[in-house]
C-alpha cells in the first residue's frame, strides 16, 4: 500500500486553519473544524505528470445542528475554500493535494464515519453532550476563585440575556459527576474565557491552569476587575474592564460590547438575539429583547431578515406588541435601517415593498 505523505499532515493543518478562522472572524469554520470527525479517501484522482500526482478528498463530519452553519446555496464555495485553504496549509507535500472536501452530517451507519477520527486526534467532545450550556448560545467559560462563586453566578444571570451561557464552576456541575473531569469539559468546548479578576485570583493555581489553558488554546480572554488587582503573567498586557465586585452585573453589557467589537462574535451574537427575539414568551421580553437586537446588529443579511419575518408571523407575542409598534414605529424604523428596504406591516406579515419599474424611471 502507498505511504502517502499528505494523509498525516490533514490534522495539524486542520488546526491551523481553526486558528487562521479564528483571527479572520469566521465562527462558522472555526465551529465546523472543532466539531469536525476526519476522513481520507486516498489517490481519488491520479495524474502521471511529473512522476506522479495524488489528489486525495477529505470529509469532515459534523453533527446537524453544525451542518446548519453551512447555507444550502454556499456550499459549493464553502467546500471549495477548505480545499483551497488546505492546500496553502500543507505546501511542503511535493506530487500529492487535497483533491476535494466534502462537509457531512455524522451519521453512525456511514462506514466512512465510522473509520473517522477527530481532527486532534482525540475522541470528540460534543458541548450539546456535555449538559454544561444551554442550545445555542455563545459558551463562556467564568474562571473565578471558589469563594467568589456568588459573584460569578450573579454575573452569569446577568450575560444570559445576552444570548450567554456561562460555566460557573460547582454551580453548573450536577451531583455525582466528577467535577474535574466536567472542569475539563467546559474548558475543552468554550469559545470565550471571562476572568473574574480578584484581589486573590491569581493565588489559585485552579485559576491558573485556566488561563494557561485558554492561553493554549487560542481562546480569547476578557478580564474584569473586580478589585484592585490588574491582569498579570501572560495576561498582563490584556486591558482589563472594571466593574464594582458589589454591582458585577455592571459588567455584563460590557462584556457584550467587547465581543461585538474585538472578538468578532457579532454574527453569532446576532443569530443568538434574533432566535431569542422571534421566540418571546410575553410583550415586555419582545421589548426587552428587541432592545438587545438593536443595540447589537445594525446591519441584517436577507436571510436573517428572511427568518425574522418568518418568526413574527408565528408569534403573537410579536406582531400583537404595541411596545415595538408604538414609539415612532420603533420596530419598522429599525427593520428598514438594517436591511435598506421598504416594509408594509399587516396582523401577523411582514411585507416588502418592491419599487415598480414605472418608479425607478429618472424622468
Amino acid at each position: 500500500m502507498n505511504q502517502y505523505a499528505l494523509i498525516p499532515k490533514i490534522p495539524p493543518a486542520l488546526r491551523r486553519l481553526r486558528r487562521h478562522y479564528e483571527i479572520k472572524g469566521d465562527p462558522a469554520l472555526v465551529s465546523i473544524i472543532d466539531s469536525a470527525q476526519v476522513y481520507v479517501e486516498r489517490c481519488t484522482e491520479y495524474d502521471n505528470w511529473n512522476g506522479g500526482t495524488f489528489g486525495h478528498d477529505v470529509f469532515l463530519f459534523v453533527p446537524e445542528n453544525i451542518m446548519d452553519l453551512i447555507d444550502l446555496d454556499q456550499q459549493a464555495s464553502v467546500f471549495e475554500r477548505l480545499r483551497d485553504d488546505l492546500n496553502k496549509a500543507t505546501p511542503e507535500v511535493e506530487n500529492e493535494y487535497v483533491h476535494a472536501v466534502y462537509v457531512k452530517i455524522s451519521d453512525e451507519m456511514d462506514p466512512q464515519f465510522q473509520a473517522s477520527i477527530s481532527f486532534t486526534g482525540k475522541p470528540q467532545i460534543i458541548p450539546e453532550r456535555t449538559g454544561l450550556w444551554k442550545t445555542n448560545n455563545l459558551r463562556i467559560f467564568l474562571s473565578h476563585r471558589d469563594k467568589h462563586k456568588g459573584v460569578a453566578h450573579r454575573l452569569a444571570e446577568a450575560l444570559e440575556p445576552f444570548g450567554i451561557s456561562s460555566f460557573v464552576a460547582h454551580d453548573a456541575i450536577k451531583p455525582m459527576r466528577e467535577w474535574e473531569k466536567e472542569i475539563l469539559n467546559a474548558l475543552m468546548t468554550m469559545e470565550v474565557m471571562v476572568v473574574l479578576l480578584t484581589d486573590d485570583f491569581h493565588e489559585s493555581e485552579w485559576t491558573n491552569q485556566e488561563i494557561g489553558f485558554a492561553l493554549g488554546k487560542g481562546i480569547p480572554i476578557i478580564c474584569i476587575k473586580a478589585g484592585t488587582t490588574d491582569p498579570c503573567g501572560f495576561i498582563g498586557s490584556k486591558q482589563a474592564l472594571k466593574a464594582p465586585y458589589d454591582d458585577i452585573s455592571a459588567a455584563a453589557p460590557k462584556i457584550h460590547r467587547v465581543l461585538i467589537n474585538e472578538i468578532g462574535q457579532e454574527g453569532r451574537l446576532k443569530e443568538i438575539l434574533i432566535e431569542s427575539f422571534i421566540s418571546s414568551p410575553n410583550y415586555i421580553e419582545t421589548m426587552e429583547r428587541l432592545e438587545r437586537l438593536t443595540h447589537t446588529a445594525d446591519r441584517l443579511t436577507d436571510k436573517e431578515f428572511e427568518r425574522i419575518k418568518e418568526g413574527y408571523a408565528g408569534n403573537p407575542q410579536l406582531y400583537s406588541c404595541a411596545g415595538i409598534h408604538n414609539r415612532g414605529n420603533w420596530f419598522k424604523r429599525y427593520l428598514e435601517s438594517a436591511t435598506g428596504k421598504k416594509l408594509e406591516f399587516n396582523i401577523g406579515e411582514i411585507i416588502e415593498l418592491i419599487p415598480s419599474a414605472e418608479n425607478k424611471l429618472p424622468f
